[in-house]
Order: structure tokens, then C-alpha cells, then sequence
């Protein structure tokens, strides 16, 4: 309790110096006709506002101390200091969670990324369509759901699979991913592969994943239970490599 009372007179003291500072601070650049070039006065009342900010709150642990009982002023301020220490640390976690989980562009060395996917489907299944765009891919996460660009051009076929290679990006940051793969009007198959927050840009493929979940368009009822067709592995690069 001795600590949240503290905190709120070292509290007081901070806003109560810093207003004191900052029209100290703006006043005295209007009598001296200080130039507002670049916004020169401007930072000067702000950071004169901080030091009253920091001699108020000082100022406010030693009052708080001294309106303690005789002998307990020292147990007094040191209550309010640990008070403000948990205060600075609990600002200091939230700032850190905020900019953890917010979804923002992946960067590595102030370069963003690109999730390459590769998805495989046994010849035998592959659509009977001149269309190439039967594959629709989608890198779903909470808040974003960014498209992937089949590379039609790079298809290729090894043994019995054809394999089809994706790009998205940027890659955006998420404690999860879904993949979306819409197989033309057929099924819609979505994979939920392992996947760092942060992946690794120079870790080679990963292995091959089958869907989570296969599912029919919507509105539509299969007149039997649908099989995945696709499989898929993904890497991420960074823009350059």
C-alpha cells in the first residue's frame, strides 16, 4: 500500500514539474525571442518539461518521505521508489509485448522477407483445365490474409508429383499462419505447418505437410468425403538472397 502511495505522490510530482517546466520553458523563450527555426523552442520546452518532469518526481518521493512518522521517512521514499521501479517495468513489458505481437513486415537486416512455398499433387490429380489459375493460395493470419503468387512458369515435375512453386510476401509477423490452398471449385485445403514467429530466412525446405483440413466450397455438399490432394513446404528468403 506504502508503495502505491508513492508511486502516486512521485506520480503528482512528475506532472506537476513538468507543467512547471514546460511554460517556465515557454516563457522564457518568448522574452528572449528564441528562434522556433526547425522547431528549436519547440524541443527546448519539451526537454525542460522532462527535467521538471525528473526533479518532480523526486521532489515528490522526499515529501512523501518526510510527511511519514519519525524514523520511517527512509522506508517511506524507498516504498514510492519500488512502487515507481514496478511501475517502469510493467510500461516497459507491455511496450515489448506490443511490438512482439503486433503484425508488421518481417525484417531481417532492414531487409523485408518472402515466404516460398511449394506445393506437390500427384499428376494423376492435377485439374482438367487449360486454366492455370485453378490453384488460389492465401497466407492467412489473425489479422491479415496476404495472397500468393503461383510461379506457373517454374512448374515442374518430379517423379510422380508436379510441383507448383509460390511466393507471398511480404512475410508479415504472427504467432500463427494458415495456408489456404483453393484447388479451383473442387475443395478448399488448409495447412497449419510448424512455423517460427520469427522463421529462420537461412533454413533450407521444410518437410512436406499435408492439410489440417480439407473442405468443400462454400455451399457446396460433396457427395463423399473429400482427400487431400496437396501437399506442401515452405523456406522464407529475404528480399536479395
Amino acid at each position: 500500500m506504502r508503495s502505491l502511495i508513492g508511486l502516486l505522490w512521485a506520480l503528482g510530482g512528475a506532472i506537476a514539474g513538468s507543467i512547471v517546466g514546460t511554460i517556465g520553458a515557454m516563457v522564457f523563450a518568448s522574452a528572449t525571442n528564441m528562434t522556433s527555426r526547425e522547431g528549436a523552442s519547440g524541443y527546448f520546452a519539451i526537454a525542460i518539461g522532462l527535467i521538471g518532469a525528473v526533479m518532480g518526481l523526486i521532489a515528490g518521493l522526499v515529501l512523501y518521505g518526510r510527511s511519514a512518522p519519525a524514523g520511517q521517512g527512509a522506508a517511506y521514499s524507498g516504498s514510492g521508489v519500488l512502487g515507481f521501479v514496478a511501475l517502469v517495468a510493467v510500461v516497459a513489458v507491455s511496450l515489448w509485448a506490443f511490438m512482439q505481437l503486433r503484425e508488421t513486415p518481417l525484417e531481417y537486416d532492414g531487409a523485408q522477407a518472402n515466404l516460398e512455398l511449394e506445393f506437390r499433387i500427384k499428376s494423376a490429380d492435377m485439374p482438367d483445365t487449360s486454366s492455370a489459375s485453378w490453384l488460389d493460395v492465401e497466407v492467412q493470419t489473425a489479422k491479415t490474409r496476404p495472397q500468393g503468387t503461383p510461379l506457373w512458369s517454374d512448374k515442374r515435375v518430379d517423379g510422380e508429383y508436379t510441383i507448383i512453386p509460390v511466393i507471398q510476401g511480404p512475410l508479415y509477423r504472427s504467432r500463427s499462419r494458415m495456408i489456404v490452398a483453393r484447388i479451383g471449385e473442387a475443395q478448399v485445403e488448409v495447412f497449419s505447418p510448424p512455423m517460427k514467429r520469427t522463421p529462420d530466412p537461412k533454413a533450407d525446405w521444410s518437410e512436406w505437410h499435408g492439410p489440417q483440413i480439407v473442405d468443400p466450397p462454400y455451399g457446396v455438399v460433396p457427395p463423399s468425403p473429400l482427400q487431400s490432394k496437396l501437399e506442401v513446404r515452405y523456406r522464407v528468403r529475404a528480399y536479395g538472397q
